[in-house]
């Protein structure tokens, strides 16, 4: 049986980035898929956390970084020459992408997201390589309409998103599940936090344009007793949002964390019954495994999360609110007194089989 080169190409952000990297760590730690696999080919631009990444990796992984083009849809002039700077990038990241892609011999193109990816498609296509892509949204952004229309076959996260695609949700990764206690110190003090009786909030907005909200946050516990009286806060501020420690530093019911691994996040997806969360596919999914009630604050300036919130609202009964507003504040408080005395309901699911799932199916079509 001949063993196959893959190639895969997407990521963007922490939560596209590491589905992929999963999705190798799969074939990694599965003979079955690592028999039939002779190398694995990731596909980026330079200096970027896909090829540090990629570079952890076994000896089989290498990473390649080319150029690509980014369609702005602003009208400013400035906005409009970089357009036309890009398609000069797009044309020599496609020269590129039929290089290496001729050069290795490849036989599989796998992606799921983001413009650098697209030189590498049309390359695939121009070569008649199989493309085989994965939408994550609930609504699917222009390069995954492109990508469809050509693909041997598309992968979704929902139903009815493109015709024909297998849906089978998203892509997560096996560490928000580990065999071990990762963090014995916070699996402890955590233990003694549930004795009171109070619900505990995760609170994950992530870096991209929230620091307003975490001060909405800070400043509803200053103004109300009740928030502060009723649940335990676990704030994930990450690196970028550091120095908004000080603001929840008088708040006893708070506890804020700089950063925490896959693994250290699965301790906090047990313990916490909410989450206040952006509208990001693959988190939601995450807590919607360990049966968080989610208030979802989606980015006001894209069309994905709020459609994303909208699906969850619809489907599991969380609760949107929108940060463009002006009862933003508002809303947020009412949604948390609303659940007050909100506990979430225990795990019944497999929670290793729903995420090996989506792997599995994946892998088993490149690989056929």
């Amino acid at each position: 049986m001949k063993k196959k080169t893959i190639v895969m190409a997407w990521g963007g952000t922490w939560w596209h980035v590491f589905p992929i990297k999963s999705l190798i760590e799969t074939i990694i730690s599965d003979p079955k898929y690592l028999d039939q696999v002779k190398e694995i080919i990731r596909f980026w631009s330079k200096n970027s956390l896909e090829q540090e990444t990629a570079n952890k990796f076994w000896d089989n992984v290498r990473f390649i970084s080319i150029l690509s083009w980014k369609w702005r849809r602003e009208t400013p002039l400035k906005s409009r020459l970089k357009n036309i700077r890009d398609l000069f990038l797009f044309v020599a990241g496609f020269i590129q992408s039929t290089f290496y892609l001729r050069k290795s011999k490849a036989d599989v193109v796998f992606c799921k997201w983001w413009y650098v990816a697209l030189p590498v498609v049309f390359a695939a296509k121009f070569l008649r390589k199989p493309i085989f892509v994965h939408e994550s949204d609930t609504r699917p952004w222009l390069v995954n309409r492109i990508w469809n229309k050509i693909s041997k076959k598309s992968f979704c996260g929902f139903d009815n998103v493109f015709p024909w695609a297998i849906v089978v949700g998203q892509i997560l990764s096996d560490e928000i599940v580990p065999t071990w206690d990762s963090n014995p110190e916070l699996s402890n003090s955590l233990k003694s936090e549930k004795k009171d009786g109070k619900p505990s909030i995760l609170v994950m907005w992530w870096s991209q344009g929230s620091k307003k909200l975490y001060e909405c946050l800070a400043d509803l516990l200053k103004k109300n007793e009740i928030l502060r009286e009723s649940f335990h806060y676990h704030i994930i501020l990450w690196k970028l949002n550091e120095d908004l420690k000080q603001i929840f530093s008088e708040f006893s019911c708070v506890t804020t964390y700089d950063f925490l691994s896959q693994s250290d996040m699965w301790i906090l997806y047990q313990h916490c019954d909410i989450s206040l969360t952006r509208g990001w596919t693959t988190s939601l999914a995450e807590q919607k495994l360990f049966n968080l009630k989610s208030i979802i604050v989606p980015i006001p300036r894209t069309h994905d999360q709020k459609l994303n919130a909208e699906w969850y609202v619809k489907n599991f009964n969380d609760i949107m609110v929108e940060q463009s507003k002006e009862t933003t504040s508002e809303d947020l408080l009412n949604a948390l007194v609303s659940l007050k005395d909100y506990h979430k309901p225990g795990i019944s699911t497999d929670i290793h089989a729903e995420i090996w799932k989506a792997k599995h199916t994946i892998l088993d079509y490149l690989l056929k």
